[in-house]
């Protein structure tokens, strides 16, 4: 049996059916948006989610049906979308009244006409049994190690595939040599950054760190950091703003600790941002002590994780903070850092309105095993939890 060819437009009125049966038919979420983020357009299985009928969807904006923790985020997408003409996957949650919160992994695209995005295209596959499962491995400090265990291994598997084939494939053009080469590099620091930080907590709870006091500039260490995480800040277009007086009062602290605490909660900060938000830290110079805060406009910690979030290897749940990069180690760090040198470090949040961490540290390093809780040199409002802040 022969099939005849189809002349083009036959072709054309072939495929036009077909893509709309699938669109129609598809388990998967799929819609067209307004840059604005107003439905122009969904598939029966959008409709369903959102217990809408079509019409009435079509008008509604797509933030009306998203959790609080989502609706800055989805915002950030679909301005990004329309400024740079690019795709970006993301993860959303819907929340229905009659059912249980639904994750879904979604790409969404730029549909382009004369030159502007007059459109963003949207499909999404449902994950939310996915999600749970890896909330609940990452639920017991041995699932936690587990997972350091896996992204060691990942990386150092990426590294040696992609240089196995640097070395093999002699007909590598330049572009995917350089990429190539930028990918091994990006693993490399990778994985740096996670034997840094596993050396680090190995040392902080032997009692091994070297807590050797410096008098410290804290407008160089700053500017320092800035450069640090200024690449990534950039990457993700965040602005990154650096509020620390030219003039301060010395302060005489290890300069190493003071800067590694910096960097995490400034690349902390960066991680839980994601699309084009912002990162701020800001000094406050005290006669006997001085404040560190760094704040962001970021996804947010549910209320229930604070109490958690300085504890090694853990890692926040919310859908939104999932795509974050880390080993769950670097608040933890921090906080053992801070109280080396007779410091205070808490938190405080809002789910869809960022975070907010605070540092305050005396002049002088202090042994606060030795001196009463009441000692003057720290404000009132840093509460004994470190996971509160007044």
């Amino acid at each position: 049996m022969s099939l005849e060819p189809l002349d083009n437009r036959s072709a054309e009125t072939l495929t036009a059916e077909t893509w709309q049966q699938v669109l129609e038919t598809a388990p998967d979420i799929a819609y067209v948006l307004r840059p604005d983020g107003v439905f122009l357009d969904a598939n029966p299985r959008m409709c369903r989610l959102l217990q809408q009928s079509r019409r009435k969807l079509i008008g509604m904006k797509v933030t009306s049906s998203l959790e609080r923790d989502q609706v800055a985020l989805a915002e950030r997408i679909l301005h990004e979308i329309a400024e740079r003409k690019t795709p970006i996957r993301s993860t959303r949650t819907y929340h229905l009244a009659s059912s249980d919160a639904q994750t879904f992994e979604i790409m969404e695209s730029p549909l382009v006409r004369d030159g502007k995005v007059w459109a963003i295209a949207g499909i999404g596959r449902e994950i939310t049994q996915e999600v749970a499962l890896e909330h609940k491995l990452w639920d017991s400090a041995e699932s936690r190690q587990s997972a350091i265990d896996f992204a060691l291994r990942t990386s150092l598997g990426l590294v040696k595939g992609y240089i196995y084939t640097l070395g093999q494939d002699t007909l590598i053009d330049a572009e995917r040599r350089a990429r190539y080469t930028r990918i091994v590099a990006d693993e490399i620091d990778n994985l740096a950054r996670i034997v840094e930080d596993l050396l680090d907590m190995r040392r902080l709870e032997g009692g091994q760190w070297d807590v050797t006091a410096d008098i410290v500039n804290l407008r160089d260490c700053a500017d320092i950091v800035s450069g640090q995480c200024r690449e990534e800040a950039a990457r993700r277009s965040i602005e990154l703003v650096m509020d620390v007086p030219a003039e301060m009062h010395p302060l005489y602290v290890p300069r190493e600790a003071l800067m590694r605490v910096l960097y995490n909660v400034v690349q902390n900060g960066i991680q839980h941002t994601l699309h084009s938000g912002k990162v701020t830290l800001s000094v406050a110079d005290q006669e006997a002590y001085v404040e560190i805060v760094v704040s962001d406009n970021g996804v947010g910690i549910p209320e229930a994780e604070l109490p958690f979030i300085f504890e090694k290897y853990y890692r926040g749940t919310s859908s939104a903070a999932a795509t974050a990069q880390g080993t769950g180690l670097g608040l933890a760090i921090s906080r053992l850092l801070v109280e080396a040198m007779g410091g205070k470090i808490c938190a405080r949040s809002k789910i869809g309105d960022g975070s907010e961490f605070r540092i305050v540290l005396p002049r002088r390093m202090i042994d606060m095993e030795q001196v009463n809780e009441t000692s003057s040199w720290r404000p009132s409002s840093v509460e004994p939890n470190p996971a509160t802040c007044a």
